[in-house]
């Protein structure tokens, strides 16, 4: 065991992060060693971009089928590691440690949660605890495959206050297709609206205007809003315009230059967008210190953002460490049996 954590350490120095030369398993006995000792690293909160490198080098080598983890909520979820956000939750206790804690620090129960980009529900799952059964949640996952795991986690969890939706969000009722980057193929997050000869995978999904979809299902209001579509923002906002007027819906999401752009966007114009309805931008970042609000998104390249136009709660914008989230995310473990 000591051997092995020397190794790994020092394999985790690496900067090549690329799994794509691992092929083969190692042998279980050393699975299983090295899962516990990553694991007990993450635990601590300490050094996380080291620790992240480990696991994107070694993490697929390290099961030779899915493994099942817990969510600091006590739900239940499969983690295939050779698949990227899968891997992250395994080892780190949720994907986007940081971005996760916070979100389940605006939840209340009775609240009205849409997740829009739910892939195996993560975030689906964390809402559904939060706001109890006065309150519902409703995912929105295009990808059939990736849908179907959102479906199973749902079930095998027993959240009857989820509603999912094998949807896409855009500003009008249409079909759309995305597409996979080749060199993504292991990142069931990278799906994305339009396809190119590059792209290795494609599917057709049915596409809804939010607007359309609160009307038809009666929806009360909206009150938090998570988002990361992979520069399809823009399109599912405009086709929000009504909710975003009338509710105000607090938002978390992904601002990418590059996403934005291959679909004709910007963050500079999303601001503009998002601007016209009163919202502010607080930007999240691993510690509390760098995260804060900004006046706009001018020269943003990739960073998370809470947009809000009511204050942020407490617990969002003050009170905690870097390592708290990272801490919070493994919580989940000691449940496990």
């Amino acid at each position: 065991m000591v051997f092995l954590a020397n190794n790994f350490a020092n394999l985790s120095k690496t900067p090549n992060i690329s799994n794509s030369h691992i092929s083969r398993p190692l042998p279980a006995p050393i699975q299983a060693a090295a899962r516990t000792l990553i694991r007990r690293w993450a635990r601590t909160g300490r050094k996380a971009s080291r620790l992240f490198r480990l696991i994107e080098r070694w993490g697929p080598r390290l099961a030779t089928g899915p493994l099942e983890t817990t969510l600091p909520n006590g739900c239940r979820v499969s983690c295939d590691l050779h698949e990227f956000v899968q891997r992250q939750v395994y080892f780190m206790g949720a994907f986007e440690p940081v971005e996760s804690y916070l979100f389940t620090r605006l939840l209340r129960r009775g609240m009205t949660v849409i997740d829009a980009g739910a892939n195996i529900g993560q975030y689906t799952l964390l809402a559904a605890t939060a706001v109890g059964r006065s309150g519902s949640v409703h995912s929105f996952e295009p990808v059939p495959s990736i849908c179907a795991s959102l479906r199973r986690h749902v079930s095998v969890n027993r959240l009857t206050n989820v509603s999912v939706n094998q949807l896409a969000l855009w500003h009008e009722e249409s079909t759309v297709t995305l597409g996979l980057p080749p060199d993504r193929i292991y990142n069931a997050g990278s799906w994305t609206i339009g396809t190119s000869e590059s792209q290795s995978a494609a599917v057709r999904a049915e596409a809804i205007r939010l607007d359309s979809y609160v009307s038809r299902r009666a929806l009360p209001r909206v009150d938090v809003i998570k988002m990361d579509i992979q520069g399809a923002e823009p399109f599912a906002l405009e086709g929000a315009r009504k909710m975003l007027a009338d509710w105000h819906p607090t938002l978390m999401m992904e601002v990418h230059r590059p996403s934005l752009a291959a679909l004709g966007s910007s963050p500079e114009a999303l601001w503009a967008f998002l601007s016209q309805f009163g919202y502010r931008a607080w930007r999240i970042r691993p510690s509390l210190k760098n995260s804060g609000p900004l006046p706009n998104l001018d020269g943003v390249e990739f960073e998370n953002f809470f947009f809000h136009i009511e204050d942020l709660p407490h617990a969002v914008t003050s009170g905690w460490s870097r390592h708290v989230p990272k801490q919070w995310a493994c919580s989940g473990w000691a449940l496990e049996g």
